[in-house]
């Protein structure tokens, strides 16, 4: 399971490392947790743990939480055998973040044996890492400000909405546009890794076959992208935009997956930031 896709005061910092994709996953704000530790530290991911002696000077907390964000559910055995801790430490600190609802756990039957608990985040644990409503917002307000009348009219509710993010992917891509300048599909793959990195703490790519996959562990947007289908739309359409190749959105956080994973087709990439608007209905 661990290879799959209020604020307070303890602030623990996050950063992770991917070493198979030599992508970097930092987290720009910070992780807030209440408990009684006064530390602000950072996190390897499992992918690059260090030796158990480094691991007893970091939050061992700030570190469920990260592994839990980015597998979407782990047992007690996974988390102890990453952590390099005794299944008992590791339970003990998942009893103070259930008690804190960060965390929640759900029996799993096995063939044989007791059933175990797999851990997950909470909703509260979930918003507990970095969000952007206060920029989509933003984005959101000058966007419509610059919308003609004669673009919108005649136009259903949602019809309008397409509009509205289509122009904001647009206006988004050209502000990154020099820097995917002359740049080959790879390095505008990597490139939007980095940007999307940048933006939520938590992306990373990787070559799949003949093209690529972009994942993106925490949703800056999620509680509206689970409302509102198009910030999901608009979000691949920039992707689109920005690495200049077809683009599918295969898994969605908005739809109940562990992450955003995007499908980069590797076969005839148009020009970064070129080519007509796709019709947003692959979600």
């Amino acid at each position: 399971m661990m290879e799959r896709c209020q604020a307070s005061h303890d602030i623990y910092g996050i950063e992770l490392t991917n070493r198979s994709t030599s992508a970097t996953i930092a987290l720009v704000s910070t992780l807030h947790y209440t408990n009684n530790e006064k530390e602000s530290l950072k996190v390897p991911g499992p992918a690059s743990f260090p030796a158990a002696g480094v691991m007893g000077m970091q939050s061992t907390k700030s570190q469920i939480l990260a592994l839990l964000k980015r597998s979407g559910g782990s047992t007690v055995e996974e988390l102890a055998s990453a952590l390099g801790l005794a299944r008992m430490t590791v339970r003990q600190h998942l009893a103070t973040l259930e008690r804190d609802d960060l965390v929640t756990a759900h029996g799993v039957r096995r063939p044989t044996g007791r059933p175990h608990f797999v851990y997950s985040l909470s909703d509260k644990g979930e918003e507990a890492f970095p969000k952007r409503y206060d920029r989509l917002a933003d984005m959101i307000l000058d966007e419509v400000a610059l919308l003609e009348s004669s673009e919108i009219e005649g136009l259903s509710p949602a019809e309008k909405k397409g509009v509205l993010f289509r122009k904001l992917a647009r206006r988004v891509a050209d502000q990154y546009a020099p820097r995917l300048e002359g740049k080959s599909l790879e390095e505008r793959v990597a490139k939007v890794a980095e940007i999307l990195e940048a933006e939520s703490g938590f992306a990373e790519w990787r070559k799949v076959g003949e093209g690529y996959e972009v994942l993106d562990y925490n949703c800056v947007y999620r509680k509206v992208a689970e409302s509102q289908e198009e910030v999901c739309a608009w979000h691949r359409e920039l992707i689109r935009l920005l690495v200049g190749g077809r683009v599918r959105a295969a898994e969605l956080q908005s739809s109940g997956a562990d992450c955003c994973r995007f499908i980069v087709d590797g076969d005839d990439p148009l020009p970064a930031g070129g080519g007509s608007s796709e019709k947003e209905t692959d979600r």
